[in-house]
């Protein structure tokens, strides 16, 4: 037998391994396996399996059978095969990403000392590692570097191997580790009543372990001798209020007996759940138009205004797939949703609801894998799974709905790593795979969404008035110019802004600022000589801040401690330019000395627990002004937000992006939609040097359809979607030169064999990441092209590219739909 594996490796394509007879009998398509790579090992998922048939080649063997039941389903491996496909990376990559770091396992190298006579002519470097590794007996390379203080140490290594100094191995590394508990139970020996009689005689004088038998007793009505109660130790002990030498003294005289079972990290809570709330007039119209939509349509974009209520139609349809006996995924942008989202769910469906995020440990996402999957006796059975983007490839089996919340939303889209995939997009291929129904909701909808609706793609329905007839925000620009022109600013505060947030405050009523930028200053200039302190790996500059009082590089993580004098002049007239949400707290403290703050960006909310506890505080009125960057627009719910003060505008509209407007649209609306959300009707105040921006006046005016109608002539006339497809290639390597030369080879290849319009090669704003330097080639492809023709023509043209020696290792990034 001989099975085809995928390795969580950018391997081209599955790789043959035979099967030996012991595990014959239980391997299946999805079971994990370890199998060597070279001199390494590695687990990788059955892809295929194939009849006894002999190879023409040498075929290794698989080396061990993890786990008889499979750890990816049929759906899955669909899944992966087709983000491959479409998003053109390999279902390595896929599976990398798919499956919790705890069920991928992978060698580790040790070196060790031999026991082999070896000559005695060795250096003194030698020496000195030999005596390292005898000293820890077994020693991996990481360890052997940190201890010797020497990073270059493998050219000696080699030497010792060949001088038969030392040995290495390949262990396997053993990531997800398994909690075990101590539980009581009676003991084996008591088999009935009367063998338990005879057990509570032969305690004799002793009332403590009287009492702790007695108490174990009560805890059951019916003693099920062949199946006896298993309580915690732990818990026993300290509801008995008895100590561990009395439990030691009952477990010698066989009264009970201790067992471990494994158990879960996830602890399930007590909750008395609640009846779903009653749908209004408008909000049961809608639901009633999605489930008809749904009778003709696989995906239906739901389009409601802010605090439209669309979250209750959401569990109504959660309900119904709940009753049908089917799973649903609750998809949102950012972890910080889901704390507030999860609450509310619980509320409903009790235990039933699962969340899974990388804010989560690796171990605890190990169990709520396993729990989808069903391997694992204790665990919990989760219906509802909510969570990032991550959660779309959990082992669902029985999925009936999708629900993308926010699905306009970019933090949807992979950025960093291979697959680049848009999980909006995705998440109605998987729906597709499981014949279930995607809900895509959002108050701003995206551009190729609401065109998919409008051309009866998709289903639509709109929601156009706020839950409980509460009004929307009432919008209103500040001109900065006229406003520093009469001297009216206040640090970076118009004056109308801080007369609204005074008022707001004295009626005690909470306060969100926006400011898309985090730290202090995006940048430090020497006013001697307008020197800019840059990062020294990235073409970028270093962002000042002052919590930490450093310099740092967001794209590297580079960081220098704050300069006192200018590096280039010696000057010491070093000012900050521009702003972020640092100082805006910084001048909030002067302004309002007695108000509580709190930043909710990126920096600030690093942890799963920092983002809970800086929630909960703004919930329970703890924080009087919430400043924040786009993460503060994401679905978050606060009942006492009065005002909104969107600080500088203009930042997100001069962005050279085509999709620059519609971000900055989405992103204000939504911000905006924060306030006022309950009986209040909020305000919200936009600093802007140009109030009259055609986007601007359509956030003022919560105008979605002009600004759809005006981006959608735009996309048109100048080849962008929904009318093109796009895909951006990133081509990045340390020589500029090299790189030039492979950019430039690879664009005028794809002119020549494709009749797609390529653009560039150009360099990004930041052309230079890491060491890396950077350009790109964007491809335009017409809707009526073969997209999957245009792809082969752009991988052969590659292969065709790196076939060269000089630039085989430029690294080739595609991005499909950027």
């Amino acid at each position: 037998m001989y099975v085809d594996l995928i390795f969580p490796l950018a391997l081209p394509e599955a790789l043959t391994y035979s099967v030996p007879s012991e595990f014959v009998a239980d391997i299946s398509v999805g079971c994990c396996v370890i199998a060597p790579i070279q001199n390494k090992m590695y687990s990788a998922i059955v892809q295929k399996i194939y009849a006894d048939e002999e190879r023409p080649y040498i075929v290794k063997p698989i080396i061990s059978l993890i786990d008889k039941k499979p750890i990816a389903n049929k759906q899955q491996l669909d899944f992966w095969n087709w983000i491959a496909e479409y998003y053109m990376c390999t279902v390595g990559e896929v599976m990398n990403v798919a499956l919790p770091n705890g069920l991928k396992l992978q060698s580790k190298t040790h070196f060790s000392v031999s026991d082999c006579d070896f000559d005695a002519d060795i250096t003194e470097r030698e020496a000195e590692l030999y005596s390292i590794i005898e000293e820890n007996k077994k020693i991996t390379l990481q360890q052997l570097i940190k201890k010797s203080g020497k990073k270059t140490v493998i050219p000696i290594l080699k030497t010792m191997l060949e001088k038969a100094m030392i040995c290495v191995d390949e262990d396997m590394e053993i990531k997800y580790k398994p909690i075990f508990k101590t539980f009581v139970k009676l003991s084996a020996t008591i088999k009935n009543e009367d063998e338990l009689n005879t057990k509570i005689n032969s305690i004799g004088k002793s009332k403590l372990q009287e009492k702790l038998l007695l108490y174990y007793l009560s805890l059951s009505e019916n003693i099920d001798f062949a199946n006896p109660l298993k309580i915690q130790k732990k818990m026993l002990l300290a509801q008995s209020q008895i100590s561990m030498s009395v439990l030691n003294a009952c477990i010698a005289k066989q009264i009970f007996e201790t067992e471990n079972i494994e158990t879960s990290r996830i602890e399930t809570e007590n909750i008395e759940t609640q009846d779903l709330q009653k749908l209004t007039v408008a909000q049961q119209n809608v639901l009633e138009e999605i489930n008809k939509n749904f009778e003709t349509k696989n995906t239906v974009l739901l389009h409601g205004v802010t605090s439209s209520g669309k979250t209750e139609i959401y569990f109504k349809l959660i309900e119904t797939q709940l009753q049908q006996g089917k799973q649903v995924l609750y998809l949102l942008p950012e972890i910080a949703i889901t704390q507030q989202l999860l609450v509310r769910l619980k509320k409903v469906f009790g235990n039933k609801v699962g969340v899974y995020h990388s804010k989560y440990s690796n171990n605890e996402r190990v169990e709520i894998y396993n729990n989808i999957l069903g391997n694992k006796p204790f665990a919990q059975n989760y219906s509802i799974i909510t969570g990032v983007r991550s959660a779309l490839f959990l082992p669902f089996s029985n999925l009936g709905l999708i629900i993308v919340d926010e699905e306009h939303d970019t933090s949807y889209k992979q950025r960093d790593i291979a697959p680049l995939y848009n999980a909006r997009d995705a998440a109605i291929v998987l729906a597709q795979i499981h014949g279930a129904k995607t809900l895509l909701g959002s108050a701003t909808p995206s551009i190729e969404s609401f065109y998919n609706a409008k051309k009866g793609k998709y289903g639509l329905a709109q929601l156009n008035e706020r839950f409980g007839n509460v009004q929307l925000p009432q919008s209103e620009t500040v001109n900065l110019l006229r406003a520093f022109a009469k001297n009216q600013m206040n640090g970076h505060f118009t004056k109308k802004l801080l007369d609204v947030m005074f008022d707001a405050l004295k009626k005690k009523e909470q306060i969100i600022l926006f400011q898309n930028r985090r730290g202090f200053a995006p940048y430090l200039q020497c006013d001697n000589c307008g020197e800019i302190p840059y990062c020294k790996n990235c073409n970028v500059s270093l962002t000042y801040h002052k919590s930490t009082n450093n310099l740092r590089c967001h794209y590297c993580g580079y960081s220098v401690n704050l300069y006192q004098t200018c590096k280039n002049c010696g000057s010491e007239k070093l000012n900050e330019k521009g702003f972020g949400t640092e100082k805006i707290e910084n001048e909030i403290k002067i302004i309002f000395p007695k108000v509580r703050t709190a930043i909710f960006d990126a920096d600030s909310m690093s942890t799963r627990n920092n983002y809970i506890r800086t929630i909960e505080a703004f919930e329970n009125h703890e924080i009087d002004i919430l400043i924040g960057t786009q993460i503060i627009s994401k679905g978050l719910d606060f009942d006492n937000v009065s005002v909104v003060g969107i600080l500088d505008a203009d930042n997100m509209l001069n962005f050279s992006d085509f999709r620059a407007h519609e971000r900055a649209f989405q992103l204000m609306t939504q911000v905006g939609g924060r306030a006022g959300r309950r009986e209040k009707t909020g305000r919200v105040i936009i600093q802007t040097h140009n109030p009259d921006n055609k986007t601007i006046r359509d956030i003022v005016d919560n105008d979605y359809e002009s600004l759809f109608a005006r981006q959608i002539i735009e996309r048109k006339e100048f080849c962008y979607p929904p009318f093109y497809r796009l895909i951006n290639i990133t081509l990045k390597y340390r020589d500029i030169n090299i790189l030039n030369q492979c950019a430039h080879k690879l664009a005028e290849l794809m002119k020549t064999v494709s009749r797609c319009y390529v653009l560039g090669p150009e360099y990004p704003a930041i052309n230079k990441i890491q060491n890396n330097f950077i350009s790109n080639i964007l491809l335009k492809i017409e809707k009526n092209m073969s997209l999957s023709q245009t792809k082969k023509m752009l991988q052969q043209c590659i292969l065709h590219v790196k076939a060269e020696q000089t630039l085989k290792q430029v690294t080739i990034q595609i991005d499909v739909d950027p």
